[in-house]
């Protein structure tokens, strides 16, 4: 199984698995016999939670090498996989800023300002397009 479909599968699963959970709970709370449940279980044993810990897969793969890649490296790789920001459709200069600046605002991705550009202009040399005279300055226009 790819890095990326396990990254899918448990991104999925965990927010359905603890939908069911918790639609259990609540129709377990609605049947009849419940009111007597919940007081037996108030004055039994206190219930003991488990420690649960979840190792996500480390990604191995780098950006391209180039004038840009440490902070892509440093930065995205916080959030995103090399190969996702590589597969998403060329961007312009104006666009990728205003992406960019969309994860910083939105998102809160912790890249300094005076680092945009030099980002922008990177990703651009790796997966971008010329600018068109009248272009968006982000692809869903929240980047500015």
């Amino acid at each position: 199984m790819s890095t990326n479909l396990r990254n899918v599968t448990l991104i999925c699963a965990v927010p359905i698995l603890l939908g069911v959970a918790l639609a259990t709970g609540l129709a377990w709370s609605g049947t009849p016999d419940s009111t007597a449940a919940v007081a037996a279980a108030a004055s039994g044993p206190v219930q003991k939670w488990a420690k649960v810990s979840v190792e996500l897969p480390a990604s191995h793969a780098a950006f391209p090498p180039g004038n840009g890649a440490d902070i892509a490296n440093g930065q995205c790789l916080i959030c995103h996989s090399a190969g996702m920001v590589l597969r998403q459709p060329p961007l312009t200069l104006d666009e990728w800023t205003g992406e960019i600046n969309k994860m910083r605002n939105s998102f809160g991705a912790p890249l300094p300002a005076d680092q945009v550009g030099v980002l922008a202009r990177y990703l651009v040399g790796i997966n971008g397009r010329q600018q068109s005279p009248k272009g968006p300055a982000a692809v869903d226009g929240q980047g500015s």
